[in-house]
């Protein structure tokens, strides 16, 4: 595996692999795309999404991994692909946290997908609507979104916050605007 590849197997600040996080991700076994169902799974059984929208923007990239999991609670696609991204890179699995914002919507409305690298190939894993494209570049998500960033997680690319996320949102709008 080339030191490119190598990368995606790194925690970031926001995505580190805690032991805790090795004890869930040990009991999935078998071949990577058998690992890669029992983590979507494992997430569609024990994690609960956030209702409470006010919350939601509160909470909104501030927390670690260890902090959601510790609530078991999902504020959506950006929580979970945090998630499925890290499990991923604990089980060897090189994963990169993709960010997007909406091409037709803008104005804070995004998306965020993982990218595997798995038999020899760059695949998207669209963990929230439970889509998996093995040509990323022609999934619905690269249609409907300018990528913002591809990273470790979204500390990593700049996104600690809803407030972190707007700014996001607004500068991409001014470039689009100048096209």
């Amino acid at each position: 595996m080339s030191e490119n590849i190598k990368k995606w197997l790194k925690s970031g600040e926001q995505s580190n692999i805690s032991e805790d996080i090795t004890k869930i991700v040990s009991k999935f076994n078998g071949s990577d795309f058998k690992k890669i169902m029992s983590i979507l799974n494992w997430m569609n059984k024990n994690l609960k999404r956030c209702s409470d929208q006010e919350k939601v923007l509160r909470i909104f990239a501030t927390r670690d991994i260890s902090e959601i999991l510790k609530e078991m609670l999902s504020t959506g696609c950006h929580d979970d692909a945090l998630i499925f991204a890290t499990f991923c890179r604990a089980l060897g699995i090189p994963a990169k946290y993709v960010v997007g914002i909406n091409k037709l919507d803008p104005k804070n409305s995004g998306h965020c997908v993982v990218e595997l690298f798995l038999h020899c190939r760059w695949i998207l894993v669209d963990q929230s609507r439970g889509s998996i494209f093995i040509d990323p570049q022609r999934s619905e998500f690269y249609r409907m979104n300018y990528i913002v960033g591809k990273c470790l997680d979204s500390w990593d690319v700049g996104i600690k916050s809803f407030k972190t996320w707007e700014e996001k949102s607004k500068k991409i709008i001014e470039h689009i605007s100048k096209i």
